[in-house]
């Protein structure tokens, strides 16, 4: 039995972001579905229009649509080559969305922008860790270490800076030390300060890696509640950076959910049951405990589908059931959620495991 759960939140930091760019790349596939599914109930009480529509403009539509689909794929390609290199071209694939079964445009439009979306996600991902290793051996272009004496100091600060160009115009520092190892002349302070410049721009990715991994994280733990069958209150990337408070339930669970409360200095999610109840109502029920064993039944697998997406939970603190009441929260201060639940299909990227 147990009431209130801590846990230490830990993540891949690679696994994590490939999960999230995956789940972004299918939900791209998923609105696009949903877009067809809404325009062909939109018309179809005019048929013939809509056919004569699609006749004029759908072989010039289908063959922009290859065009695109082509130099989106293209793209990935590239981008899985500099995966391999990084050693994770196995999971970079894996975020492959599927591919629409049939050949309606709308679903067609729909994987290309996934495609794109993923690509885009999958370029920031690989550079932002190839900057991270600082290893020259894994630089984007290829480059091969070169040391500041033998080289001019001018294209090695701007081949370090280009390993961060992804990143938007670099901070002050990086700038000051940039220029002043473009007029050092080359010997022992050129390499000082090669080293430096380096060691500046692992760390500025390491940042931006830390910052990546905690939104990674909020898209992951919703998805994977999703999956698992729960209704989730709408999740903002920023849970992870800033905190903040999550609830989500069950069909059938009546008034009660669960809320997740996420602290960034402590890295901990705290879990508790609650229920909702009329303003001032303060009558506790034998339902609790029933509430209380039910969550500690199902947290083992939120568990399991996190770690598969990169995400651990190492608990560090359960209580018993009824060891703390179950917390009475104002309805109207809660959530509201649907009848019934909506949640992407279990389509294969979002099942893969990336590790």
């Amino acid at each position: 039995m147990s009431g209130p759960i801590t846990a230490v939140v830990a993540a891949n930091p690679v696994a994590a972001l490939l999960s999230a760019a995956a789940i972004r790349a299918a939900a791209a596939v998923y609105e696009g579905y949903v877009n067809e599914s809404n325009l062909r109930r939109a018309h179809s009480e005019d048929q013939r229009a809509r056919q004569a529509h699609q006749t004029g403009a759908g072989e010039q539509g289908r063959e922009a649509l290859e065009q695109e689909t082509l130099a989106a794929q293209t793209t990935l390609d590239q981008l899985i080559a500099l995966a391999d290199n990084l050693g994770l071209g196995e999971q970079a694939r894996a975020t492959r969305p599927q591919a629409p079964d049939g050949t309606d445009i709308q679903a067609q439009a729909a994987y290309v922008r996934a495609l794109q979306t993923l690509a885009d996600d999958l370029r920031a991902i690989l550079l932002t860790e190839a900057a991270r290793l600082a290893d020259e051996s894994s630089a984007p272009l290829g480059e091969m270490h070169i040391s500041a004496t033998a080289s001019v100091p001018q294209s090695i600060a701007q081949r370090l800076l280009a390993r961060i160009a992804h990143l938007g115009p670099p901070p002050a520092d990086l700038q000051d030390v940039a220029l002043e190892l473009d007029n050092c002349l080359p010997g022992e302070r050129a390499d000082l300060l090669a080293t430096e410049l380096r060691k500046r721009i692992q760390t500025l990715a390491e940042e931006t890696q830390r910052r990546q991994v905690q939104e990674a994280s909020a898209v992951i733990v919703g998805q994977s509640l999703k999956d698992l069958g729960y209704q989730v209150e709408e999740i903002a990337e920023t849970l992870f950076v800033e905190g903040g408070v999550v609830h989500f339930r069950r069909q059938g669970w009546g008034n009660y959910m669960v809320r997740m409360r996420i602290d960034p200095k402590t890295s901990t999610a705290n879990f508790n049951v609650i229920r909702a109840v009329a303003e001032g109502e303060n009558e506790r029920s034998v339902l609790d405990h029933l509430a209380e064993d039910r969550w500690c039944a199902e947290f083992p697998a939120l568990m399991k589908a996190l770690e598969a997406r990169g995400i651990s939970f190492n608990v560090t603190r359960r209580l018993a059931a009824g060891e703390l009441p179950v917390q009475l929260v104002d309805a109207g201060k809660l959530p509201t959620f649907a009848d019934e639940e909506t949640h992407l299909p279990n389509t294969q990227p979002l099942t893969r495991t990336i590790k």
